[in-house]
Formats: C-alpha cells, sequence, structure tokens
C-alpha cells in the first residue's frame, strides 16, 4: 500500500482498532488480534478488497505470517475474495498449493479447500487444483476434507470428462471413518453420476459457477 493511502473505515471494530494510515499493512490489523476460533473481521477485510482490488497484495500477504491467526483469518477473507474474483487469486496458486501442503492449521487449509473450487473456471489450472485437493482428502480435519470433495465435485461437474477419475478416487471415502465424510462422499458420488441433480445448497458459493 502506498504511503498515505488510508483504507475506508470498516464498521465498529475498525474505530475499535485504531486504524491510521501510518500502519504498514492496514488490512492484516484488521485480521489480528483474539484466537482462531472467531472470524474478526474477515468479512469486513474482503469487502474492502473487493471494493479496492489493488490493496489485494495486503490481504494476501496474511498466508506468510507467522501468526496463524492471522493466517486463518487472511485464508478466509480470500475465499469471500474469490467468491467473486477469482482473477485476483488464480496468479497466486503455486503460493496457495505449497501453503496447503505444509500448513498445520485447520481453518487455514479448510479455507484453501474452498478456494481452491472457485479456480475452477481456469481449465488450464485444473491438473493443478485437482492433485492439491486430493492431498486435502488425506487431511485430518473433517472440515477440510468435506470442502475437498464439494470443489471436486465443482471441477467435475464443469469439466465432465474429469468425472471418472473422480469417481475413483472419492469412492476410497465411502468407509471413512467419519460419518460426515461418508455422507458428504455418498452426495458427491450422486452428482456426479447424475448430471441433472442439484448440488446441495450451500455447496457452490463462487459467483461464477452457479450454472453447473
Amino acid at each position: 500500500m502506498a504511503c498515505g493511502d488510508v483504507l475506508p473505515t470498516v464498521g465498529a471494530h475498525a474505530e475499535e482498532k485504531k486504524i491510521t494510515a501510518n500502519e504498514t499493512n492496514q488490512i492484516l490489523t484488521w485480521l489480528s488480534g483474539g484466537d482462531v476460533r472467531s472470524d474478526g473481521m474477515a468479512n469486513e477485510a474482503a469487502q474492502v478488497v473487493l471494493e479496492n482490488p489493488k490493496i489485494f497484495g495486503d490481504l494476501l500477504a496474511g498466508l506468510s505470517e507467522s501468526d496463524k491467526v492471522i493466517r486463518a483469518r487472511t485464508a478466509d477473507a480470500l475465499e469471500k475474495v474469490a467468491r467473486e474474483r477469482p482473477d485476483l487469486l488464480i496468479r497466486h496458486l503455486q503460493q496457495m498449493i505449497d501453503l496447503a501442503e505444509t500448513e498445520k492449521v485447520p481453518a487455514v487449509k479448510m479455507h484453501l479447500a474452498m478456494i481452491f473450487g472457485h479456480l475452477a473456471v481456469f481449465e488450464d489450472s485444473i491438473e493443478q487444483l485437482i492433485s492439491v485437493l486430493y492431498t486435502l482428502l488425506e487431511d485430518e480435519s473433517v472440515f477440510t476434507k468435506s470442502w475437498a470433495i464439494a470443489s471436486l465435485c465443482i471441477i467435475g461437474r464443469k469439466y465432465p470428462g474429469e468425472n471418472q477419475r473422480m469417481l475413483n478416487r472419492l469412492s476410497q471415502l465411502q468407509n471413512d471413518p467419519s460419518v460426515a465424510i461418508r455422507s458428504r462422499t455418498a452426495k458427491a458420488i450422486a452428482l456426479l453420476t447424475n448430471p441433472e441433480k442439484q448440488f446441495p445448497q450451500g455447496w457452490i458459493k463462487s459467483v461464477h459457477l452457479q450454472e453447473i
């Protein structure tokens, strides 16, 4: 952010944090404090970036922070940005893939799993997306695995030629120890074997993928 730039004031929380133009990265100030169980100001940060795309880099920088709270809220905000502006994230796909493969915080990986589904509009990146989502299917977090399944379904529905290998991989989860994963898997298999079947409510959050 250029020196002297001031982000728009966002609600009472922003006022409480006393955000000033002198701070190096105001977005990350909004996303700091508390613990990973709270979204903090992730929604507000996403909205400001959507309204001011030139400061996207300030938000992305949060993925490299050592503070796990900032990383988790950054991933949350980025997921919300990706729903409307996936083009802002695709250039940083490799960075997000690298993080997905090394990150220890479940909330970060869960939101990355969601983001990879939003990026399904970029056909040239499908192989990378499928590969990292397969990796996330091995995650210990039920939430991460669940969203990896949903994102794979989005890719499979958008690119029917990928369906069979998706089905082959997802079928391995039919005996997963988690009831939630077994249920999610059954729904995913039904979606990929029946192109007329509608996605469950909430699976597709992307503005640009509503038609699949």
